[in-house]
């Protein structure tokens, strides 16, 4: 119970507004946004905690467990604290309300480093969604570029809930996407960062969804 206890003194820490369940430390509420509550259940902590969304008449509006990159790999011997959870549920809750995708910036700064020293080439690559946030690249294996198109193929990579965006490069300097792209890379993830050229600011680099609408980006 003791390691139970630890969690529940960081979330209050954390958390001050935190309401617990029937009075259990292992059992807590925090209320959001349009009538629902996120639920954490860590009873078992170290292993998975349940976590669900309950609206305020307490049916469940949405299971978490197989949406939360860290419930999905979660691992007991290497079990993130229920509080940096938490951060990660909000920060993947607002980003999906307002439709903007979290990208950390030593990231977004090291591809646009990147997309100029292969230019003129294109790159191309798998963007992983760790914590809410979009934070490593991935060359996908075989993944051949030139200076007009790069290609990748879908079914030489592992099945991975994380890999959820792509990234490539034009060297024309153009920021959007061509029909090749909507018709090819566009269908395989769920947002698209395209790199133009001279990739020397923020501004070179735009994000859309599988239909090419822009999404906005935010960097973290």
């Amino acid at each position: 119970m003791e390691i139970i206890e630890e969690q529940f003194q960081k979330i209050m820490s954390a958390f001050p507004n935190v309401k617990t369940v029937e009075n259990s430390i292992y059992h807590i509420e925090i209320s959001l946004k349009k009538k629902v509550s996120l639920d954490i259940y860590y009873k078992t902590y170290p292993k998975r905690p349940k976590v669900k969304l309950i609206k305020s008449d307490g049916t469940i509006f949405k299971n978490l467990n197989m949406i939360i990159t860290s419930l999905q790999t979660w691992k007991k011997k290497s079990a993130p604290d229920i509080v940096d959870l938490i951060r990660e549920i909000l920060l993947i809750i607002e980003s999906t309300e307002t439709n903007v995708v979290l990208i950390k910036r030593e990231l977004i700064d090291g591809l646009l480093d990147f997309c100029y020293k292969q230019h003129p080439r294109e790159i191309l690559g798998l963007l992983r969604v760790d914590g809410g946030l979009v934070s490593e690249f991935i060359l996908p294996p075989g993944a051949t570029t030139s200076e007009t198109s790069g290609v990748f193929f879908p079914g030489r990579i592992p099945l991975d809930a994380t890999l959820e965006g792509t990234i490539h490069s034009h060297p024309s300097g153009n920021p959007y996407p061509s029909q090749v792209d909507l018709q090819t890379v566009f269908r395989t993830k769920r947002f698209h960062f395209i790199a133009a050229y001279p990739y020397n600011n923020y501004n070179c680099i735009k994000c859309f969804d599988q239909l090419g609408n822009e999404l906005k980006f935010r960097i973290m």
